[in-house]
């Protein structure tokens, strides 16, 4: 009986040094993957700046390069590996993990934006004026500036019984480093105070706006009349819309 509980404990203290060396092993295994080992030269020029913690912020190119590494079939194992006590590992896992994707459990404490964007995908008012949020706030996404429109389609949006949602919501999934990113420029770009939005009423604010997206000079008239309504936005209020919408568009481009 003693010969059979010997072998036993032996597999199982195997298994456990197995599992702390995981990440050496789920990295032998990417590299005999083509794409896997295609994909994580990618990562590991484009996120170089985050793995070795010189930049903080996560870059879009870096964002890119991780999703393409967990497209492969061995990719997903390196983002769930464990270090054990390889300290180099231990760090870059630390460094890189911002602009992984997160999965937010939600429950009394809030609610994920994912879930909250999908709650508004299904109601079609909310779905229509996300629609049209993201027609106005093209250079806000991509740090150029909020335009009056742009902020007048955010104060559309709360004014909807599924705001309250959008409001609440915590950054997670796929679109977790992207949703963060623009926060800070909703914050950066919008001239938020700490109750109300500075609304610009200059006529040039929408003179430039999303050249992806032109619009007849009837509707920057339309955009600027209801813009006297937008000093009654929080900021996290207008914060999580804009994390939500950049988080529709960015789920939109995977699905091309």
């Amino acid at each position: 009986m003693e010969s059979c509980i010997v072998p036993v404990v032996f597999l199982s203290f195997v298994m456990m040094l197995d599992a702390q060396m995981l990440c050496w092993k789920a990295l032998i295994r990417c590299h005999a993957e083509y794409d896997c080992e295609l994909a994580y030269n990618q990562y590991l020029t484009a996120c170089d700046g985050n793995i070795r913690g010189s930049r903080r912020q996560c870059p879009s190119h870096c964002i890119s390069a991780l999703i393409r590494l967990n497209q492969t079939s061995s990719g997903p194992h390196l983002e769930s590996c464990d270090c054990g006590t390889d300290p180099e590992c231990l760090r870059a896992k630390r460094a890189i993990e911002p602009c992984l994707p997160r999965t937010y459990p939600g429950g009394t404490d809030g609610i994920g934006c994912t879930e909250a964007r999908q709650r508004c995908e299904d109601e079609p008012s909310c779905h229509s004026s996300l629609t049209a949020y993201l027609s106005h706030c093209g250079q806000l996404f991509n740090g150029r500036k909020c335009s009056s429109r742009c902020k007048s389609t955010i104060e559309e949006l709360l004014f909807m019984p599924s705001g309250v949602l959008l409001n609440q919501c915590v950054c997670d999934g796929l679109e977790r480093p992207f949703c963060e990113v623009v926060k800070q420029n909703m914050v950066k770009l919008c001239s938020i105070g700490d109750h109300s939005v500075s609304v610009d009423h200059d006529g040039m604010d929408d003179a430039y706006e999303d050249e992806d997206y032109e619009k007849p000079e009837s509707e920057v008239t339309d955009a600027d009349a209801v813009m006297s309504f937008t000093s009654t936005l929080t900021v996290s209020q207008q914060v999580v819309l804009l994390c939500i919408a950049f988080a529709f568009v960015f789920r939109r481009l995977l699905d091309v």
